[in-house]
């Protein structure tokens, strides 16, 4: 069975964090990012550094991200990641960080990537066994539409 919505544990590093001892707002970016490649090896055997090697990789076009509870020093935490939609060249992925317990959200994010053509800097389409890795992984979400919509729904969940 494929999995939909992988999931990571990471400690929040000192040198991430601002003088409260918060992870500061830029590397919560940072996080979800490298939580989302190693989902994608770990989970999908989807290795970033290889695909680069086709030529072929993704661009983010546009992050919207909401801070929700202080992430802390040496805590740990849990960050979770699924592909909501795509298109032939684009991919919406959710991730959202809790605690080590998954209790309480701290962040959530939503990332569009853009598929690009590494040699040209253009918009390419997505190969066949990738769009079907993507209908297979993609994970419904019940008409809820816009971000804050999503937010509200994930922070009910808990």
């Amino acid at each position: 069975m494929t999995v939909k919505e992988p999931s990571s544990l990471y400690t929040v590093r000192f040198n991430d964090c601002d003088p409260f001892g918060h992870l500061n707002n830029a590397a919560y970016i940072n996080y979800f990012m490298n939580a989302r490649e190693d989902h994608l090896a770990e989970s999908y055997n989807l290795h970033l550094k290889e695909y680069a090697s086709r030529g072929l990789g993704w661009v983010v076009t546009q992050h919207q991200i909401s801070y929700l509870k202080p992430a802390l020093v040496a805590e740990k935490v849990s960050i979770h990641s699924r592909v909501l939609e795509f298109t032939d060249n684009q991919i919406l992925v959710e991730m959202w960080m809790t605690d080590e317990q998954q209790k309480k959200v701290k962040s959530f994010l939503w990332s569009r990537f853009t598929h690009v053509d590494l040699k040209t800097g253009k918009r390419t389409m997505h190969d066949e066994p990738l769009m079907k890795l993507l209908e297979e992984i993609r994970v419904e979400h019940n008409g809820i539409e816009t971000f804050d919509q999503r937010v509200g729904a994930v922070l009910q969940s808990f």
